[in-house]
């Protein structure tokens, strides 16, 4: 009895409805075992043997689901089906498999947890399951990729869960829900193929759908931020999404969802403009200069792709309170391409349009610190050619150096060119009086080519005329020197009985260009005079003026014996 029952019940899943006209059944024929995709079925061609229930058995993981596909193609009886005819399985019987998010780029310190509570690594190429917690740090950014190519973006102080991830068979229909619990994410969703795809970025506050396009949530802990940039999406109160209250956001179109509502949608600020971009930046930090009236805030960030996914750095700048530029300055890259994007924060914190460009950042090797001639140079002897000395610091072992004096500060009237020094210094005599430029580059030799750096500042010099030696007078009882000077100059004026001016007989510190000591006795002196310009710039001593102090004859009662008007000196 049980095998006769068990017979029948196989019988009728194979002449279900015998009654149904023969028209109604499937006709189309493909190769045996083919298996064609389209957007909301799949079609099958039968093969020998098989049956309703085996193929629902193969295709949905159900053989129950017989009937479902035997009413979709009208078929009254498989038995009597050709060996290739095509049938249809429609995707809503198809099931989800487990759907994976592979890490694309990931930069700084980022925690990744998965549904198991272990602790996963963040190396490029990485497959996140289900489940997983991303949590990136201050300086961390990653950037993750679904089968279908659709892409999504962390930047620094985010938290990310993937709640959802399947993709169903055959026809590759794609659900994917994240849930970001702190800080931003920036979607990049490719075009949907399957019929019902769907991809959600959630938030305790508000959840945000979308079928093909490319927007961007921030939530803060009070409101959530949807900011759309391409194609339309969806933004709904968690747990309300069904109740009619729900807005599309079109793109250049932003969002604010509180608890219980979702705003209405409101223009996104218009991109703003770099008033100086550089297609080569040399200087660390780089610097960008916006400008957009009405923007409370800027977001800069760089991307190596031009879409702004594969991000490596992330800032945000406070407006100016003038009318003019807001700097934004990045640290920490390396050299190499980029693209800076730039986006306006309007008062509400919606972030609006974009601005890109692509930059190239050569900043290494590092320019070497200047350190001599500072801006001024004075000559030591009058007459005499000058010696300029230049001293900088050491950039790294095996480096060398390129030093460019010029007439110009653009360097197009060059003096001096010397490309390949070893040392951090270098003497130039017979350096003529005038104004002048000077700037430096390094040169890594390490990797058996000359890679030279950007250049150092330019920095400006001015040769100065030699401080004149003191002119010195004796007096009948005073010794008198004056020189020259310059309105603002203060003078250090000294006297000794060396040339070496090993001790000092006479000192002093004065704002006047003369000076008077008493006589000394009989000798013979040197006197020194060194020029502080107002700018606090000392220049070198004078020359040592060499004085002779004669013996003078007196009287007997210690008067100077004069021959005429003229006192009577001794050898």
């Amino acid at each position: 009895m049980k095998n006769t029952i068990g017979s029948n019940a196989v019988l009728i899943g194979s002449l279900l409805l015998a009654i149904v006209p023969a028209s109604a059944q499937t006709v189309r024929t493909s190769a045996p075992g083919q298996i064609g995709t389209q957007r909301d079925r799949i079609v099958y061609g039968i093969s020998r043997n098989e049956t309703l229930s085996s193929i629902a058995q193969r295709f949905t993981g159900n053989a129950n689901n017989w009937m479902a596909i035997g009413k979709a193609n009208g078929i009254v009886n498989d038995r009597t089906i050709q060996v290739g005819t095509s049938i249809t399985i429609p995707a809503r019987l198809l099931p989800d498999q487990n759907a994976f998010a592979t890490i694309v780029t990931a930069q700084g310190d980022i925690s990744i947890v998965s549904k198991d509570g272990e602790m996963v690594g963040s190396k490029a190429g990485t497959r996140l399951s289900e489940g997983a917690l991303i949590v990136t740090s201050d300086d961390g950014f990653i950037t993750l990729q679904l089968k279908d190519g659709t892409t999504f973006a962390l930047p620094p102080a985010s938290s990310l869960q993937l709640n959802t991830l399947q993709i169903q068979q055959y026809t590759n229909r794609s659900r994917t829900a994240l849930m970001l619990r702190k800080g931003r994410i920036t979607s990049l969703v490719t075009p949907f193929s399957a019929s019902k795809s769907q991809y959600e970025v959630q938030t305790p506050l508000a959840i945000a759908g979308v079928r093909g396009t490319r927007f961007r949530v921030n939530f803060d802990g009070d409101r959530s931020y949807s900011e759309v940039l391409e194609g339309t999406v969806k933004v709904a109160p968690e747990g309300l999404r069904t109740t009619g209250r729900a807005r599309d956001v079109h793109a250049n179109f932003g969002a604010i969802a509180d608890a219980d509502k979702v705003s209405a949608p409101v223009p996104l600020l218009a991109a703003p403009t770099f008033t100086d971009a550089s297609a080569v930046q040399e200087r660390l930090p780089v610097r960008f200069s916006l400008r957009q009236p009405d923007a409370a805030a800027f977001r800069v960030s760089v991307s190596t792709d031009a879409g702004g996914l594969r991000q490596v750095a992330d800032v945000r700048v406070d407006a100016g309170t003038e009318a003019g530029a807001t700097l934004a300055r990045i640290a920490g890259l390396a050299d190499g391409s980029y693209y800076v994007h730039a986006a306006a924060i309007d008062r509400n914190g919606l972030e609006g349009r974009e601005s890109n460009a692509k930059f190239r950042l050569k900043a290494r090797p590092f320019a070497p610190f200047q350190q001599e001639p500072g801006t001024k140079l004075r000559g030591v002897a009058d007459g005499q050619p000058l010696t300029a000395h230049f001293k900088w610091t050491e950039v790294g072992a095996g480096y060398r150096y390129r030093l460019q004096l010029a007439a110009d500060a653009e360097f197009t009237r060059l003096l001096l060119d010397k490309t390949d020094l070893a040392a951090t210094e270098f003497t130039l005599d017979n350096f003529p009086q005038g104004r002048f430029f000077w700037r430096l580059a390094s040169i890594d030799m390490s990797s058996g080519r000359s890679d030279q750096g950007p250049w150092s500042d330019a920095k400006e010099c001015l040769v100065l005329p030699p401080q004149q030696a003191p002119a010195a007078s004796q007096g009948q009882d005073r010794l008198n020197f004056s020189w020259s000077g310059e309105p603002g100059q203060t003078f250090v004026f000294d006297v000794s009985a060396s040339a070496a001016f090993d001790t000092i007989l006479l000192h002093a510190d004065t704002v006047e260009s003369h000076a008077e000591f008493p006589l000394p006795p009989a000798g013979v002196y040197y006197a020194r005079l060194q020029s502080i310009d107002a700018d606090g710039y000392r220049g070198p001593y004078s020359p040592a003026q060499r004085v002779v102090i004669e013996r003078r004859w007196t009287t007997g009662s210690g008067g100077v014996l004069n021959a005429g008007d003229t006192p009577v000196r001794g050898n």
